[in-house]
């Protein structure tokens, strides 16, 4: 799993996003970015990023399927505190990668 943040072109006063990009192609991405994994993402990765990101454990995160914009291409987590104009973006890697990486190992 991969963490940055980047700025964004919003105010730096509004609420901070969380985006999670799976590994994917743009096919995909296009099939399947109406239902993701948003539950399943909130138990697994966003405590990880809160940790890394140096956020308390107990921040709290809605999923919106509209979170980056007024049409459901960007969906994502919005928290309840503001980081400035950062964003977060999450780039999960391919199972099977891992799988093999531990193989290797």
């Amino acid at each position: 799993m991969k963490i940055t943040m980047e700025s964004r072109g919003r105010s730096r006063y509004q609420k901070t996003r969380v985006f999670v990009w799976p590994a994917e192609s743009i096919l995909e991405n296009l099939l399947e970015r109406t239902d993701r994994p948003s539950r399943t993402w909130r138990k697994e990765v966003l405590p990880k990023v809160f940790e890394q990101v140096g956020l308390p454990a107990g921040t709290k995160a809605r999923w919106s399927q509209y979170a980056g914009c007024t049409c459901p291409c960007s969906p994502g987590f919005i928290l309840d505190i503001t980081m400035g104009s950062k964003d977060i973006h999450v780039t999960l890697e391919k199972e099977s990668d891992n799988a093999t990486q531990s193989n290797l190992a």
